[in-house]
């Protein structure tokens, strides 16, 4: 009966460190650019603003 219970627990810690190290993975370079323009637009528009309602 323990020894049941015992490897069920160690699938599941087995199971837990698969879905562990799937759940991270580096950007492709497509999702970089996309978030370096956002930032940027971003940026860019909040510059913008500030200086429009400066001068208002």
């Amino acid at each position: 009966m323990t020894e049941g219970k015992i490897k069920e627990a160690e699938q599941q810690t087995a199971n837990a460190l698969a879905i562990e190290e799937e759940e991270w993975h580096d950007l492709l370079p497509v999702e970089k650019k996309l978030i370096g323009y956002s930032l940027g637009l971003g940026i860019a528009l909040l510059v913008v603003f500030i200086g429009v309602f400066e001068i208002l």
